[in-house]
């Protein structure tokens, strides 16, 4: 565990965040539940190491704290076991986070993790097809797994999508690359 915390710290380092040993701990203790969830219900791939998964799915969902506003509400779309919106949550417990999963057994797990880490959010158990599904609007549409092109136009503001955007349906505002990761601002 030392050799995880010693990595997760100098990521933080890395990003310019601001060293707190409770989020820190809060985020490992994160990684460690969706490591053991991950056993019986398959959140994330089952190939992948600790190591791994901090490396790979983490790492690059630290990236948002530093363009997201901490009065910001974001839509987890397609949450899976919240990788993309978690860390987030942890480091700016201020945010109002929503899981949009359809999935019960990952519902099921992201409303532990919430009661686990004390993080105040919402989850969403339903298949969204168009912008009625859902009836609130977000600043943020943060979406890993889904290709963005399939989320519904009229959710709210930007579309924060980890990888490389290579469709045409949204503008590029921006992209951010961090150690071979990519996010893409859409608009």
């Amino acid at each position: 565990m030392f050799h995880v915390k010693h990595s997760l710290e100098k990521i933080l380092k890395e990003l310019n965040i601001k060293k707190n040993s409770e989020k820190t701990d809060l985020l490992l203790l994160y990684l460690e539940e969706l490591m053991r969830w991950n056993k019986k219900i398959n959140l994330v791939s089952r190939k992948l190491t600790k190591e791994e998964i901090l490396a790979k799915l983490i790492f690059p969902s630290l990236i948002p704290i530093k363009i997201i506003g901490k009065d910001e509400k974001i839509l987890d779309f397609g949450a899976g076991g919240g990788i993309a919106s978690i860390p987030s949550k942890i480091f700016k417990k201020q945010i109002t986070l929503h899981l949009l999963e359809a999935k019960n057994k990952s519902i099921v797990f992201l409303e532990h993790i919430s009661l686990l880490l004390d993080l105040d959010l919402k989850t969403i158990n339903k298949f969204v097809r168009k912008t009625e599904d859902i009836e609130e609007k977000y600043d943020w549409i943060f979406v890993r797994a889904v290709n963005p092109e399939e989320i519904p136009q009229g959710l709210g503001g930007k579309i924060l999508y980890y990888g490389k955007y290579t469709g045409d349906k949204f503008d590029s505002i921006e992209e951010t690359a961090f150690k071979g990761n990519i996010i893409s601002v859409l608009s």
